[in-house]
């Protein structure tokens, strides 16, 4: 209903909290957006299993064998309560859980260990930061190139990033501001994730430097994910959607309506052979 007068009698102002009514943090409201959210995004417990699920997810720590049930069980059952915790867990432990076998058990044990060693960039992603996917996480690690770096950055700062814009940096910036998220990374790097240094790259070395590509359809001898990191290694921009600013698109196999569209806006197309002349690889 629409009360095209304000009357006093039935309408009132709506008070929103400065802080979470179940864990306490602070909340945010971006200008331009009408919702307020919680800021403790890896500690609050109403966003606890989806924060966990998504820090396990294949993109993020890739951790096998940790599928959404499993994680509803140790969350049911108060065994984690946020993604540090996992990495205490033991054999024994998780053999009590319904369905879980010994086997199974340290399996998983064994699968958590091995996701300790990752990317700076999919750590980032696996924060589960609002609008961080995987090209955003990418460019804030190639930028910065170590997460103190990242966790101090201003907004104004963050804004400098490829595809980072004002909302995306007051995401960034407000996750890293909550003490609560700030504990739990810490918790993460002492459980022992890690991750190899990125070397400072000199931009003349960048042939690909401010081109967007596209990949689309499926290749033979290369994936896709190698065919993104490579593009990236040589400063590229590697994006989901073919647009105008797309300067080339990746197209294997059944590569559908993207190739349509790459093909309508005079985009360039690159075929798996081409690719892999470019990337200086060859099929094996």
């Amino acid at each position: 209903m629409v009360l095209e007068q304000r009357n006093s009698e039935l309408t009132q102002e709506i008070i929103f909290p400065e802080a979470c009514p179940v864990c306490g943090s602070d909340v945010e409201r971006i200008e331009g957006e009408a919702v307020t959210r919680c800021t403790g995004g890896l500690f609050c417990e109403a966003q606890r299993k989806q924060a966990i699920k998504h820090f396990a997810s294949r993109k993020a720590l890739d951790i096998d064998g940790l599928g959404d049930k499993l994680v509803e069980l140790l969350v049911d059952h108060n065994m984690i309560k946020d993604p540090s915790q996992l990495f205490s867990l033991t054999a024994q432990q998780l053999a009590s859980l319904p369905r879980m076998g010994e086997t199974s058990a340290k399996k998983l044990v064994n699968s958590l260990q091995l996701s300790k060693k990752t990317t700076l960039a999919r750590f980032l992603y696996s924060l589960g930061i609002r609008e961080v996917g995987e090209a955003t996480a990418a460019n804030l690690a190639n930028h910065y190139k170590t997460l103190p770096a990242i966790i101090a950055a201003g907004i104004e700062s963050l804004k400098s990033v490829s595809d980072v814009g004002e909302i995306v940096a007051k995401h960034l910036y407000y996750f890293f501001r909550e003490e609560h998220n700030l504990t739990v990374v810490e918790q993460l790097l002492a459980a022992g994730v890690h991750w190899p240094k990125i070397q400072e790259v000199d931009q003349s070395e960048l042939s690909l430097l401010d081109k967007t590509f596209v990949i689309t359809g499926s290749f033979d001898a290369i994936s896709r994910n190698d065919i993104k990191a490579a593009l990236q290694a040589l400063g590229a921009k590697v994006a989901g959607s073919v647009s105008k600013k797309t300067n080339t698109l990746v197209a294997g196999s059944a590569a559908g309506s993207k190739l349509t569209k790459a093909t309508e806006l005079g985009i360039e197309i690159l075929d798996e052979a081409a690719i892999l002349t470019l990337l200086g690889k060859t099929a094996d």
